[in-house]
C-alpha cells in the first residue's frame, strides 16, 4: 500500500461538519467566562449597594427582639346543679411544657447539628473527634433534662415515655398533613409548567436561560417545618408551687422547659353524676385540621355533657404577643385579644336525690355481691324524672369513676378505667339495653285495652304455664307448683301473671303490640341531651301461623326473647302511664349561663351538633284512651299494695303512697336475673316517676323493690 505521508487536510476539504473547531471552542469558552464575570460584578455591585443604601437597616432589623403569638386559655363554662353547687369547673393552675426538638426521636439531623455546632468555636468544629464528643454530650443532655423533669415532678418514666409519643405523633400527623398538600399543589404546578406550550419565543428563550441559572434543586419538593415543630408542648399537667420554683430558681437545670398558664377542669364532686358530667380528653390530630379554633393543647368534651355540650361549654382563647431576644429571654408580653369565657351549664338534677340514689345503688350492688360471691358481676341504674316535663332530678349509673382521674395526666389510672371488666365508664341509665322482664307488661297491657282484646274485668284461669308445665310459666308455678287461678287484667299486673299476658298476646299478634311499645318510647332514643344513647330493640312482626296463635308475641310481651330497653325507656313508658298519656322527652339541662343583657338564660335546651333547641314539650300519645291508663293504674296501685302483689313490703300500708311494676328478667344464667322495678310517687297525683335496674340481682322483689321504697319514702318527704 503506497504510503499517504501527512494526515491529508485537504481530503475532508469541502466537508465543513467534519472541520476543526478549536477556534469556535476558544471563543465559547470565552464568552463563557465574560458572562460569568458580568454576572459576579453585578452580584458584587448588588451587594455594595444593599450594604450602602440598606445595610443599617438590616442591621437594625436583626436586631430588633424576636416577636412569637401565644394562645392565652380561656375560662370553660361551668356546670351547675339545680341549687347552684358547682358540678365542673376550670381551676387556673401551671403546666411544664418542653421544646419539641427535646423530645422527638430520634433528635432532628439539623437541630442536632445546629447545637453540636453552638458548643465549639471555629477551630474545633474542623475537628471531627471533638464535632462527635459535642454530639454526644448534646444527646445526654436530652436524656438528662428528661430524669431531671421526671424526679422533680414525682411522675414515672412510662408517663414521661407515653406522653412524649403523643406529642411527636400529633406534631408528625401536623407536618405530614401540611406536606401532602403542599406536595400535592407542587406536582400539579409541575404538571402545569410542562404541559404549558403558551408564550413568545422571548418568553421561551428567557425562561430556558433562568433554568441555567436556576438550582436543580428547585425541580424538587422540598418539605417545610411546621410551627409546632418549634413550639413547647405540655408534659406535666398541674406543677406543683414547689416544682415551679425549683425551676424558676434554676433555669439552667431545666434548659427548653416553660411553665404555661392553664386551666384545668376539676369535678369538686369527685364521682357524684360522674357519668352525666362525663370527661375531657387532648384534642386529636383529625379534629384539630377540622376545626381551625382549636390548638394542639386543646382539651375537648369526650363523654357526657361535657361532649355533648361542647360547643356551648367550650372557651375561646385570646392572643398574646411576646417578645425575646436573640438568647430567648422574655421582654415584653402584649395582651392582643381577650380570651372568651364559656357558657354554664344548669342542670335539673337535685344533689341530695342524686347522692341518695347513687348511695343505695352502691349499697344494693354490695349486698349483691356479698350473697353471690361467685356469681355473674354487674352493675345498676336508677333513674328520678319529673313525670309532667320530663325533667331528670336524679340519674345514677353503677360502678362509677371520678372523672377527676382524666384531668391527673397519669395515663396508668385512666388506663385502668378503659380495661376493667365491669366497664366503669359505661353509662348502664341510657346505654344498657337488656330485657326489661315484666315491667315491659305495662305496655303490654295498654296495647291488649286499647285493641279490645281483653276488657277490664274479664278474667281468665291461670293454672301456672301456657301449654306445658317446662316452660312458659308464672314464677309461683317455679316456686310452687302453683297458678294465680282465675285473674283479671289488674291482676295479671299486681301478681305478674306471665300466662295472662303469653296467652293474650299470641291471640291477639305481636304487630300492635309492637305498635304501642314504639308509641311509648321503646325500640328508638328518647332523645335524652346525652351522648351515644342506646336504641334497645323491639322485634319485628312475623307472619302468624295458619292456627292464628303468633308464638312470636309471646316473649315479648312478658318483656323477654329477642326484646331489650334500656332504664331511660322505661322511665319515659311509666311517665307517660302517669301524666295521663303524654310521651315527654327526658333532659339534664334545664338552660345554659349567658351574658347579663341576654333574656333566653334560662330557656331548657338541648343540644344538638351546634345548635340548641328548646326542649319538646309533652306530646299526647295518639289513641290512648283515658280509661285504658286508669285500668293500668290500678293494677300498679295494687302492685305495692295488696298482698299479692310483687312490691307488697308486708308491713301493713305503706309510709307514702307510690305505685309501680316489678320485673324479674331471665338472662340464661343460673340465678343471674335482673331486677327491675319501674313506678311512680305519689300514686295519686304522679309527680316523680322512679327506675331500678339491677344487673344479676335475682329476684325483684327482695332486691330491686326494698332500693325503690326507700327513693320513694326520700321522695314522698
Amino acid at each position: 500500500m503506497k504510503s499517504t505521508g501527512a494526515f491529508p487536510w485537504e481530503r475532508i476539504r469541502g466537508r465543513p461538519d467534519r472541520a476543526p473547531i478549536v477556534g469556535d471552542s476558544q471563543g465559547r469558552m470565552r464568552g463563557v467566562f465574560f458572562i460569568f464575570a458580568v454576572l459576579l460584578v453585578i452580584v458584587l455591585g448588588r451587594l455594595l449597594q444593599l450594604e450602602a443604601t440598606q445595610g443599617s437597616a438590616f442591621r437594625e432589623e436583626a436586631a430588633k427582639p424576636l416577636q412569637r403569638e401565644l394562645l392565652v386559655p380561656g375560662v370553660r363554662g361551668r356546670i351547675l346543679a339545680a341549687d347552684g353547687s358547682v358540678l365542673a369547673c376550670d381551676k387556673e393552675t401551671r403546666a411544664l411544657a418542653v421544646h419539641y426538638r427535646w423530645l422527638e426521636e430520634p433528635a432532628d439531623p439539623g437541630w442536632l447539628r445546629w447545637m453540636t455546632r453552638s458548643q465549639l468555636t471555629r477551630s474545633e468544629r474542623r475537628d471531627e473527634r471533638r464535632l462527635a464528643e459535642a454530639e454526644a454530650l448534646v444527646l445526654a443532655e436530652r436524656r438528662a433534662l428528661a430524669d431531671r423533669v421526671i424526679r422533680l415532678t414525682g411522675i414515672s418514666p412510662e408517663h414521661w415515655n407515653e406522653q412524649a409519643r403523643r406529642v411527636c405523633s400529633r406534631v408528625e400527623h401536623i407536618r405530614d398533613s401540611v406536606n401532602r398538600r403542599r406536595r400535592e399543589t407542587f406536582q400539579q404546578n409541575l404538571a402545569v409548567e410542562a404541559s404549558d406550550q403558551h408564550g413568545t419565543f422571548w418568553q421561551r428563550t428567557r425562561d430556558a436561560l433562568f433554568d441555567i441559572f436556576r438550582s436543580s434543586a428547585s425541580n424538587q419538593f422540598e418539605p417545610i417545618r411546621v410551627a409546632e415543630e418549634l413550639d413547647y408542648h405540655v408534659m406535666v399537667e398541674n406543677v406543683s408551687q414547689e416544682t415551679v420554683a425549683a425551676i424558676e430558681s434554676q433555669p439552667e437545670q431545666y434548659p427548653a422547659v416553660r411553665l404555661v398558664a392553664r386551666q384545668r377542669r376539676t369535678y369538686p364532686q369527685g364521682s357524684l353524676l360522674a357519668h352525666v358530667l362525663g370527661y375531657q380528653g387532648t384534642i386529636d390530630s383529625t379534629e384539630l385540621e377540622k376545626d381551625s379554633s382549636y390548638h394542639g393543647e386543646t382539651r375537648t368534651g369526650r363523654a357526657g355533657l361535657e361532649l355533648a355540650y361542647e360547643r356551648a361549654l367550650r372557651a375561646t382563647p385570646g392572643l398574646a404577643v411576646e417578645h425575646a431576644d436573640r438568647s430567648g429571654r422574655i421582654l415584653s408580653t402584649r395582651l392582643e385579644r381577650e380570651p372568651v369565657v364559656g357558657r354554664d351549664l344548669l342542670l335539673t338534677i337535685t344533689p341530695s336525690l342524686q347522692r341518695d340514689a347513687e348511695t343505695l345503688l352502691e349499697q344494693a350492688l354490695t349486698r349483691r355481691r356479698i350473697r353471690s360471691p361467685d356469681g355473674p358481676s354487674g352493675g345498676g341504674a336508677i333513674l328520678l324524672l319529673e313525670a309532667r316535663t320530663g325533667a331528670i332530678l336524679a340519674i345514677a349509673s353503677a360502678p362509677t369513676f371520678d372523672p377527676n382521674i382524666f384531668e391527673g395526666g397519669d395515663p396508668s389510672r385512666v388506663a385502668q378505667l378503659l380495661e376493667a371488666p365491669d366497664t366503669p365508664l359505661f353509662n348502664r341509665s341510657i346505654q344498657m339495653a337488656i330485657p326489661p322482664g315484666s315491667v315491659f307488661k305495662v305496655a303490654t297491657a295498654a296495647a291488649l285495652l286499647q285493641e279490645g282484646a281483653v276488657r277490664p274485668g274479664q278474667s281468665m284461669h291461670c293454672r301456672g304455664y301456657l301449654r306445658t308445665p317446662d316452660r312458659l310459666r308464672c314464677a309461683i308455678f317455679r316456686r310452687e307448683g302453683v297458678g294465680h287461678g282465675d285473674v283479671t287484667l289488674s291482676d295479671a299486673l299486681c301478681a305478674s301473671c306471665n300466662v295472662y299476658f303469653l296467652h293474650h298476646a299470641g291471640q291477639l299478634g305481636w304487630a300492635p303490640i309492637a305498635e304501642w311499645a314504639w308509641q311509648f318510647g321503646f325500640g328508638h332514643p328518647t332523645g335524652i341531651d346525652l351522648p351515644h344513647e342506646a336504641s334497645g330493640r323491639l322485634p319485628l312482626p312475623r307472619p302468624v301461623p295458619d292456627d292464628g296463635i303468633d308464638r312470636s308475641a309471646e316473649l315479648p310481651s312478658i318483656g323477654q326473647g329477642d326484646l331489650t330497653a334500656t332504664p331511660i325507656q322505661v322511665a319515659c313508658l311509666m311517665a307517660a302511664v302517669a301524666n295521663g298519656g303524654r310521651r315527654v322527652t327526658p333532659h339534664v339541662v334545664r338552660g345554659y349561663g349567658l351574658p347579663a343583657t341576654d333574656n333566653a338564660a334560662t330557656t331548657p335546651a338541648t343540644s344538638t351538633g351546634d345548635a340548641f333547641k328548646a326542649v319538646p314539650a309533652p306530646e299526647p300519645i295518639e289513641g290512648l284512651s283515658p280509661s285504658v291508663l286508669d285500668t293500668i293504674r290500678g293494677g300498679l296501685v295494687r302492685t305495692v299494695t295488696d298482698p299479692s302483689g310483687t312490691a307488697y313490703s308486708g308491713n301493713g300500708q305503706p309510709s307514702v303512697s307510690w305505685a309501680g311494676k316489678t320485673g324479674t328478667a331471665e338472662t340464661g344464667l343460673d340465678g343471674g336475673e335482673h331486677a327491675w322495678f319501674a313506678g311512680y310517687v305519689p300514686a295519686d297525683k304522679p309527680r316523680v316517676v322512679l327506675v331500678v335496674v339491677l344487673e344479676h340481682a335475682g329476684n325483684a322483689s327482695q332486691s330491686a323493690v326494698p332500693v325503690a321504697r326507700r327513693l320513694a319514702e326520700r321522695i314522698g318527704r
